[in-house]
């Protein structure tokens, strides 16, 4: 026997470390590059996606 199947799943891709002047271009620039990123990887995605950007930590990764 055969089945067609759709399956919806959330997909949360993190960023670190955006460099830009407001919340507003942070938030374009990582839905941006999320979209490259399912687009490279041949997956579909809806239009709308929504970024959810926050400050980065001076030398979070500096071990300070």
């Amino acid at each position: 026997m055969k089945w067609n199947a759709s399956v919806t799943m959330t997909l949360n891709i993190d960023y670190e470390d955006i460099e830009a002047d407001t919340e507003e271009e942070a938030k374009r620039i990582a839905e941006d590059m999320a979209y490259e990123d399912v687009d490279f990887n041949n997956c579909m995605c809806d239009d709308d996606a929504t970024a959810f950007v926050w400050p980065a930590k001076e030398n979070e990764h500096d071990g300070e």
